[in-house]
């Protein structure tokens, strides 16, 4: 065999492996077929779960249970009104039997005189306490007196009015906080005062002269109202007790009471100041706060008359117009 065959058998030889080496790297690179997909409809669908149940531990104490209302009704805070006391120094009936002295008329006509001197005097001899109230309300129902006469009497009656003497007992009490026993419970009884003598500590007050109470300021305001001298009519309600002093017990579980009535006659509220620490004196304000509301009452029965004066309307200004171009100029003033 001569050396070209030689040569060319080696050429197809080497033609046919490299056509086998390309054959088995095509089937090796060759992408595998992947498992077709699920629908889209499939692959969104959630998945069930199953549920959970939790068990929660209720503690009774954090249930907030609804108020209990005690009572059915409307609870309303009763208006505050003049005060009786102040209002009867100007009715008909106490006009009637004042009498005005010659003094009295005298000052007053002083309260109009043209020197302020005796201005200030003649207010003086008014403001005396010879002088009460109910003649200055009645020198004001008079008429007849000038603005300067009235401001001034309306002045010396508001005084007077504010230092009337006040009424007292002398105790010192508590709501007794029972809708089915209502009335003040008596917690401290004054030395030497008018509840001393016919009261013990522990009573309860269910009325002053027919009028039920409900409160402290119910009581403050009933004796303070009236005047030092007067009488009250107290109806209590007294816990019985044994032979201990323990209060005795019916069987329905409450205690076993005595009603009882006394006629007390008060004394000043002045007296109260001696015991200012042992008294609670907010409540006592109720008393002035009437008295003044009452008189404003009296201001707007006494008081002069206000006049309106309207004010004249400003007049138009007037404007000058510009002298027109054919209008004759006048020559300027010169003095001769």
């Amino acid at each position: 065999m001569n050396s070209s065959r030689i040569n060319t058998l080696r050429c197809i030889a080497s033609a046919l492996a490299v056509a086998m080496t390309v054959a088995a790297l095509a089937q090796d690179v060759k992408p595998k077929q992947s498992k077709p997909l699920p629908p889209v409809a499939n692959r969104l669908s959630p998945v069930a779960i199953p549920p959970v149940v939790v068990k929660v531990k209720v503690d009774p104490l954090a249930i907030q249970q609804p108020p209990v209302q005690l009572w059915g009704g409307n609870l309303r805070q009763a208006p505050i009104t003049p005060a009786p006391e102040v209002v009867r120094l100007w009715e008909a009936q106490t006009l009637a039997s004042v009498r005005i002295s010659a003094q009295d008329l005298s000052a007053v006509a002083e309260l109009d005189s043209r020197e302020f001197v005796r201005r200030e005097a003649a207010g003086a001899r008014l403001r005396a306490p010879g002088v009460t109230a109910e003649v200055i309300f009645a020198i004001l129902s008079q008429g007849d007196l000038s603005v300067e006469q009235r401001e001034r009497l309306l002045t010396i009656a508001q005084e007077k009015v504010l230092a009337l003497p006040r009424g007292a007992l002398g105790l010192r009490m508590q709501p007794s906080g029972d809708m089915r026993n209502p009335g003040v419970e008596v917690l401290l009884l004054l030395p030497g005062m008018p509840a001393e003598r016919v009261l013990k500590i522990g009573d309860r007050i269910e009325r002053i002269d027919g009028q039920p109470l409900a409160t402290s300021s119910d009581l403050v305001e009933i004796i303070q109202s009236k005047m030092p001298g007067e009488s009250v009519r107290l109806s209590i309600a007294r816990q019985q007790r044994d032979d201990r002093g323990k209060p005795k017990i019916d069987p329905a579980g409450g205690f076993v009471e005595d009603r009882m009535e006394f006629e007390v006659a008060l004394t000043t509220a002045v007296d109260l100041d001696k015991f200012e620490d042992l008294l609670a004196s907010p409540i006592r304000s109720i008393v002035l706060e009437r008295r003044l509301l009452a008189l404003r009452e009296a201001e707007a029965r006494f008081a002069p008359e206000t006049l309106k004066v309207s004010a004249p309307l400003p007049a138009p200004d007037r404007v000058k117009k510009p002298a027109s171009r054919d209008a004759p100029i006048e020559p300027p003033l010169t003095d001769d």
